[in-house]
């Protein structure tokens, strides 16, 4: 919520002049874009159908919807192109400024629930006709990326249950409404394809656990675990035998041949600076910045990492750097976390080393930075 102008003028008047051109450029938007790795990461532009209907529905005026979408280079975007991709980093972020418009911390929820069935490509084709629920999960293990580019996706099988994981690249800095609306999604698709007594065991998501979680588990199921490591959603083993009510032999073969095809076409983005930068982002917190660990997990040595990160004209440290900068703005900016927590998941002995690096970095104390980017 912005400030009101009285108080914004008093942190304005209160700093630096440096400090003042900082606090311009982020109210501009002007403040360079560290994560361009993270742009390579696509999803489905169609995805922002269900977006803009939660925001319309919602009663945000199309003034301020079109205002957000154009800070993030969306407004443009065609909406009903059936093969084209869009920044899953800013639509994360799109649909983040929303929810933060909206006090809503389930808005990844609510974007599922607007979903249109036609909105997610021949992905969506092919599991929405798919016979049973086997191969549905099958075809979004194979094909997931014609939709979104998530960094894992699998299944795995007990002897009573079945579970079906996908994560989002760390560089995804947003990714928490990501992973609800992926979930919801999922469980939507069961309800209406198998069955609404066709339901999740267990919930896991990849994000840090709500201030309520009740709407979570009131949208997915009554056990949801926050904070995972990789968002699983476990089932019955004996469901997976379930038939598809929509199933539809001709259209879902037809939609694999076409998936077969576009998945050979699709780039997708693995690059060993990506990497690189996803090994810090993860371990971050835990152990800050360390190159030989990082070497080891990759299994190069810290020589071979150096050599190899000059090809795409970077350092380990400037990685390392740029992480920070952009998660200290991200956090700081777009959320309410508290700072000593911020200072612990940018690797920070304590919070004076925040503020330090903060001053260094923006020009601005972590206060005034939050002050300034709301």
């Amino acid at each position: 919520m912005t400030k009101p102008a009285s108080h914004v003028a008093n942190v304005a008047n209160s700093t630096r002049p440096i400090e003042v051109a900082a606090i311009a450029a982020l109210r501009a938007g002007d403040v360079t874009d560290l994560s361009n790795e993270a742009d390579r990461f696509l999803i489905h532009a169609r995805a922002l159908v269900s977006l803009l209907a939660y925001a319309d529905g919602k009663g945000l005026s199309q003034d301020v919807i079109d205002k957000e979408r154009e800070a993030l280079a969306l407004k443009d975007v065609r909406v009903d192109a059936f093969d084209g991709f869009i920044s899953m980093n800013r639509f994360a972020k799109l649909m983040q400024r929303f929810g933060k418009l909206l006090s809503d911390e389930a808005v990844g929820i609510g974007v599922a629930n607007h979903i249109v069935p036609d909105s997610i490509g021949v992905f969506g084709q092919a599991i929405t006709t798919a016979p049973n629920l086997a191969t549905t999960l099958d075809v979004m293990v194979r094909y997931m990326r014609l939709y979104a580019d998530v960094s894992y996706v699998g299944t795995s099988m007990g002897e009573t249950r079945a579970e079906f994981s996908w994560a989002y690249s760390p560089v995804i800095v947003a990714r928490d409404s990501m992973c609800d609306r992926a979930a919801r999604l999922f469980v939507l698709g069961l309800h209406v394809h198998f069955g609404e007594d066709c339901k999740p065991l267990e919930v896991h998501l990849q994000r840090k656990r709500p201030a309520d979680p009740a709407p979570f588990r009131k949208a997915l199921c009554t056990k949801v675990v926050f904070d995972a490591p990789m968002n699983r959603m476990v089932l019955r083993r004996a469901d997976l035998d379930r038939l598809n009510a929509h199933a539809d032999a001709y259209r879902f073969e037809v939609s694999i041949a076409l998936a077969d095809r576009m998945m050979a076409e699709r780039r997708i983005p693995d690059d060993f600076s990506i990497r690189v930068r996803e090994d810090i982002l993860e371990h971050l917190a835990v152990q800050g910045p360390n190159m030989n660990e990082t070497a080891r997990r990759l299994g190069v040595s810290p020589r071979s990492l150096q050599r190899r990160l000059e090809e795409f004209d970077t350092t380990y440290q400037r990685l390392c750097d740029d992480i920070r900068i952009t998660l200290a703005q991200e956090l700081l900016t777009q959320t309410t976390m508290p700072i000593s927590e911020i200072a612990y998941r940018l690797g920070f002995a304590n919070q004076a080393n925040l503020t330090r690096a903060s001053k260094r970095w923006f020009g601005l104390s972590p206060r005034a930075l939050r002050a300034a980017g709301s």
